[in-house]
């Protein structure tokens, strides 16, 4: 935990030693959302072989899978972001910030990074526009007040990097530097050091300050769980480490086993064997080993193992079940469905109660950094004089579940509702077909057109049909 500047200061280690175990950890995730385990998991070779020659050779990288998942389910059905009327000009300028930034594709790659290093990073800047980034949060260093962890003072973004320079006698010469970017309320200074040996700081090359006229941070993290004593989130990644572990361990040695046996060696006769020229040696063309007995001779036995996979597979089953719960997943999440368990929306909503909790915990702390973002962005722009920049007040985001919809199910609701007289037919029309403004007048006064053609004062009647597992003629007299 970083509590002042100092760790900047001339001769200062760099990195700062208190973050070491974040930053390893960053690394530790990085590698495994990449699908590069035997660089993490390196018990692998000694529990797969005992000469460790092995190599894995079955990667199952659930890492990935769920950190996209939650991903798919928070931002794969993009949310709507509104900040006025449609033709207002507030409205007209959220969605410009939106759409000259790529914002949803920002906010996904944010969303990847809250699970796997337990935080995400948005940067707003100013380059002739507002412009909206994401940032690893490697290179992040929050600063906080020594009595209230809770209360940053400073976000520090530092970038090391090599390059080569000319130096004498024409020859080129490796130089390594620091950059660092304070970012303040109101200001952010941006500092270039000497690394002397890549691993402390040397002499400052050159040093700015700039006024960003917005009294705020510009950068916004995005923790996943928080806790109070921490200042960084818990990344997803820990809990399941074991467990996705002995799933790869088990599966590869039971591949291992099937590869064995599935090449057995033979005996026989010498009779059976054939001479080969080129190396003047008698032998047998087979897959694997032949051994000759003669006349009178004890044929060699083989000694087997019966591998009892039943109880192996019995135990990929209970580490499954470990993994959806300690995962907050389900089998449905990733479509394994049994017929009849999901034949609704809302059965399917059911099933995915775990996935779509966590989601909301998520969603807790997306929406207002998304909505923080924007402000800023547009806080930015008129800072920096920006002709036509307005200041978005009051930005409301109308966020998705990610999963599909069930359109019949969501029509006879809103018949049910329109015809019990719990909603009108503009909230209902909304509803179903994301209809604002003129849109969803002129398909009101359509509707209302083609009633009166049929002399209709009222929405003409629907038949529901049966509800699920009702039986036909049920009620019939």
């Amino acid at each position: 935990m970083l509590t002042s500047l100092d760790f900047l200061q001339q001769g200062k280690p760099w990195p700062p030693p208190t973050e070491a175990d974040r930053l390893e950890r960053y690394a530790q995730n990085r590698l495994l959302f990449e699908g590069k385990h035997e660089q993490v998991y390196k018990d692998w070779i000694r529990l797969l072989r005992e000469d460790q020659q092995a190599i894995l050779e079955i990667v199952l990288n659930w890492h990935k899978r769920l950190t996209l998942l939650f991903a798919d389910l928070l931002l794969g059905e993009p949310p709507r972001i509104t900040a006025g009327d449609q033709d207002s000009q507030e409205q007209q300028t959220v969605e410009r910030i939106i759409d000259d930034n790529g914002l949803f594709n920002v906010a996904y790659e944010v969303a990847i990074d809250v699970p796997r290093f337990g935080t995400g990073i948005f940067k707003v800047r100013y380059d002739g526009r507002a412009i909206i980034e994401g940032q690893q949060p490697a290179v992040w260093f929050p600063v906080v007040r020594p009595d209230n962890l809770k209360e940053i003072t400073a976000h520090v973004l530092g970038y090391d990097y090599e390059t080569e320079e000319p130096g004498a006698f024409g020859r080129r010469v490796k130089r390594h530097y620091l950059k660092t970017e304070v970012h303040e309320k109101g200001k952010i200074t941006t500092t270039l050091y000497e690394l002397r040996n890549g691993t402390t700081i040397g002499e400052i090359v050159e040093q700015e300050e700039a006024n960003t006229g917005v009294d705020e941070f510009l950068v916004v993290p995005v923790n996943n769980v928080l806790t109070t004593d921490r200042v960084t989130g818990l990344d997803d990644y820990s809990d399941l480490d074991s467990i996705i572990q002995e799933l790869e361990i088990r599966i590869a040695q039971i591949s291992r086993i099937l590869d064995k046996h599935a090449d057995p060696n033979m005996y026989g006769p010498d009779t059976a064997l054939e001479h080969d020229p080129a190396t003047g040696q008698w032998g047998y063309r087979g897959g694997g080993k032949y051994f000759p007995v003669g006349q009178g001779e004890q044929p060699p036995g083989y000694v087997t193992w019966d591998g009892q996979l039943e109880a192996a597979f019995r135990q990929i089953d209970i580490l499954m079940e470990q993994l959806y719960i300690l995962s907050e997943t389900s089998a449905a999440a990733f479509g394994q469905l049994k017929s009849g368990l999901a034949e609704s929306g809302t059965a399917l909503r059911r099933l995915m109660m775990a996935p779509l909790a966590k989601v909301n915990r998520i969603r807790m702390r997306f929406d207002p950094a998304l909505k923080e973002v924007l402000w800023l962005a547009s806080m930015l722009e008129k800072a920096q004089g920006m002709a036509g920049a307005i200041v978005l007040e009051d930005i409301h985001i109308d966020w998705k579940d990610g999963l599909p919809d069930d359109e019949q199910e969501l029509t006879q609701n809103e018949v049910q509702r329109y015809t019990a007289g719990l909603t009108s037919l503009e909230s209902s029309l909304r509803r179903l077909y994301g209809l604002e403004g003129q849109a969803l007048q002129e398909e009101i006064d359509r509707i209302r057109s083609e009633q009166a053609g049929q002399g209709a004062t009222e929405l003409p009647p629907i038949t529901l049909p049966p509800a699920e597992g009702a039986e036909e003629g049920a009620g019939e007299e």
